[in-house]
């Protein structure tokens, strides 16, 4: 008779390996994360511009909470009677994403504006994520 030692991480390791191939498929084409961005360092602060093209700046929603950003809202399609699309390739519906930041932020501070379908928000950093210079004493 022969003993074998339970190794339950091996069963996690072998579950994971089956839930990863069911989304992350290479022959299954996936759908780019909604709205794309882009996040820049300007020392002081991180600017995060949001491509969200026929969303109104009202069905936008921004919620800082810790060291994450969340943008969530909707993009509704034309209300037409009686279309029948031909093509259909713009992302439409309700959508939420959410963006780790690198560094804590100053939530009271945010600033967001919306111009010609782009959102940019400026994130201050918080006080104790901006570098100090540190004297070196004797």
């Amino acid at each position: 008779m022969r003993l074998t030692v339970w190794d339950p991480f091996r069963e996690l390791d072998a579950f994971n390996k089956t839930v990863n191939s069911l989304f992350f498929n290479p022959l299954r084409r996936t759908r780019p994360a909604y709205p794309p961005v882009e996040m820049l360092d300007k020392g002081d602060a991180l600017v995060i511009t949001a491509e969200v093209p026929g969303v109104n700046k009202e069905e936008v929603e921004l919620t800082v909470l810790g060291e994450t950003l969340t943008i969530a809202g909707e993009k509704k399609l034309p209300t037409e009677e009686e279309v029948t699309y031909i093509r259909h390739e713009r992302p439409n519906g309700q959508f939420r994403r959410l963006i780790d930041l690198p560094y804590s932020v100053d939530p009271g501070k945010v600033i967001a504006s919306y111009k010609d379908g782009i959102l940019t928000i400026t994130l201050p950093k918080a006080e104790e994520a901006k570098p100090r210079k540190i004297t070196v004493g004797e």
